[in-house]
């Protein structure tokens, strides 16, 4: 058995089909003719770029137009003029094959992306090379594999599948796939879940392992590979596989379902995005409305600033498409482990307490203030709610509002037209939980980020793992927490979400909703599986089981009393 990461839930029992990844020469070589190395680079891009044109259209007829952009980005990376330029100037300054320089300027990019500890990113390292190693193909003549070939059913192994391949699987003859690399975030991911087929990433050593046709089942809830099995097994995970299909499709009746519990008590599941291109999903899934749109990624996805109507129309298109459900868009959050590379940072010896958040858009005031403008001017086409991130004072959201204000006599001035929109916070930082009284007399709502509330309040940082025993959602400290925010809410009657991985766990949404949090978002795949759970509990049990774990005293108490009373 091989472990792996699942990104997409179900089972699949099928045989294996190798995408093997063949090396391509890349190796140094000096060159005579430059202009004829040139014009093979030229015409190899303009090749790539046809083939992303047609991956476009066959993914828009698959997955939808937002889906389908995925090949846009891949599009503006194969037209990239920083790119092209940087190979040109190679091969002639060194008089080196294309092959060669296009490999070390691309190199240089991706390892740029993965030095970063942003899985987003890493995972747009993964799209630049997809491109890169299309461009390479067609500047060699190799024949790219076509996966919508497949007409038999297979369950498919590879070191890694782009987001080019992934378009092309069929479901009814990929049964599932697997692959050596890759994460939760990549394109692939996103792929599978909305083929609805059972994938695994970072699963080890599996072109090594299996063999083409060995029979393999996938386990896609445990993130599991099992190769040794006997009839009894596979069995077993045929009734599994029956069982969760028919699950699936029992999750169908929750759409239009409101999201309420047995006796009445409504709550709003709404969906986390990074991009206006995940808004199909968040469709797709009955969402109450976006409770986290995190446009840093419209920053990352720019060689420079996005402009201010760059921003607007962003915006614009997913207010739009969302009225009249509320949006929630967090104001730039870079720093930390996300960074810009076009804006010029001081390194700091720890960036997760410096500059970032918050704190860089009111030191970085022209930035902040173009991001404001679209966003107020896109207020006029639905419902919008700021959030500032990272606020950690009560001077830091004033400061902030008063910017937002400014802004607001600007467009008044101007005679352009806006609505009403509510402004509010991330609960991040320990300090902003324990002054959530004061803040909530000048907020209009909270919206609670637990997972760096967690590191900050366990003085443990997330992504390292020798400290990771002490990432504990369920602590006492972090419910304490929790609830002295909600309860400031209450007092001056505004709304509390978590937006944080905590508010799509199906174990934490029942202890979240007593505690008071009247909003929980999440991924959008967990909506409908959480609306299922909400409905089978009263919201006075669960106030009950908040006020009992929170007299505990350590996670494995309050894990425990979840499981004797919610029997989770």
């Amino acid at each position: 058995m091989i472990k792996g990461i699942p990104v997409s839930e179900g089972y699949a029992i099928g045989k294996v089909l190798k995408l093997e990844d063949f090396s391509m020469d890349s190796s140094k070589k000096t060159i005579k003719d430059i202009d004829q190395e040139i014009k093979k680079f030229d015409e190899a891009i303009e090749k790539t770029k046809e083939q992303l044109s047609s991956l476009y259209t066959l993914a828009e007829k698959k997955f939808g137009v937002e889906t389908a952009r995925i090949f846009e980005a891949h599009l503006l990376i194969a037209e990239d003029p920083e790119i092209k330029g940087a190979v040109h100037q190679k091969i002639k300054n060194e008089s080196v094959n294309l092959s060669y320089a296009l490999k070390t300027v691309v190199t240089g990019f991706v390892d740029l992306f993965e030095a970063l500890d942003d899985e987003y990113l890493k995972e747009r390292a993964t799209d630049l090379m997809d491109v890169f190693k299309r461009i390479l193909k067609n500047a060699l003549d190799i024949e790219i594999v076509d996966l919508a070939s497949i007409n038999h059913k297979v369950i498919l192994l590879a070191h890694e599948l782009t987001p080019s391949e992934t378009a092309q699987i069929d479901p009814n003859y990929v049964l599932g796939f697997a692959t050596e690399t890759g994460g939760k975030t990549s394109h692939s991911a996103i792929i599978a879940r909305l083929l609805g087929v059972p994938a695994l990433v970072g699963a080890k050593d599996i072109m090594h392992t299996y063999e083409n046709g060995q029979e393999i089942i996938i386990d896609g809830i445990l993130g599991e590979i099992i190769d040794d099995f006997d009839d009894e097994v596979k069995a077993l995970y045929t009734k599994k596989e029956k069982a969760f299909d028919h699950a699936n499709k029992a999750l169908e009746k929750m759409k239009g379902v409101a999201s309420q519990t047995l006796d009445g008590y409504h709550i709003t599941l709404a969906g986390n995005i990074g991009s206006s291109k995940d808004l199909n999903h968040i469709m797709d899934y009955d969402a109450d409305g976006i409770g986290l749109y995190r446009t840093e990624f419209l920053y990352l996805d720019h060689q420079t600033f996005p402009t201010e109507d760059e921003q607007f129309n962003d915006y614009k298109s997913v207010l739009e498409k969302m009225n009249p459900k509320p949006v929630v868009i967090r104001t730039l959050d870079i720093g930390g482990d996300k960074n810009l590379p076009y804006l010029k940072m001081v390194n700091e010896m720890n960036p997760f307490l410096g500059k970032r958040a918050i704190r860089l858009s009111l030191d970085e005031k022209e930035l902040f203030k173009t991001q404001l403008r679209a966003l107020i001017r896109a207020s006029a086409f639905g419902n919008l709610k700021i959030m500032f991130p990272m606020i950690a004072t009560l001077s830091e959201f004033l400061e902030a509002k008063e910017i937002v204000e400014s802004i607001q006599k600007e467009l008044d001035a101007k005679h352009i037209k806006y609505n009403d929109f509510e402004l509010g916070i991330m609960i991040e930082i320990p300090s902003a939980a324990l002054m959530a009284d004061s803040l909530a007399k000048h907020v209009d709502f909270f919206s609670i980020g637990t997972n760096d509330l967690i590191q900050y309040t366990m003085a443990a940082d997330r992504m390292n793992e020798s400290v990771g025993y002490l990432y504990q959602p369920f602590h006492p400290a972090i419910l304490k927490l929790i609830k002295m925010v909600t309860d400031a809410a209450k007092k001056h009657h505004i709304w509390t979400s978590v937006c944080g991985e905590m508010g799509g766990d199906l174990n934490a949404g029942p202890i979240l909703i007593g505690l008071g949090v009247t909003e929980l978002s999440m991924t959008p795949t967990q909506i409908l599986k959480m609306r299922r759970m909400i409905s089978t509990h009263k919201y006075s049990d669960l106030q009950q089981i908040a006020l009992n774990v929170l007299e505990l005293e350590s996670e494995e108490q309050v894990l425990f009393e979840l499981k004797k009373s919610i029997h989770i």
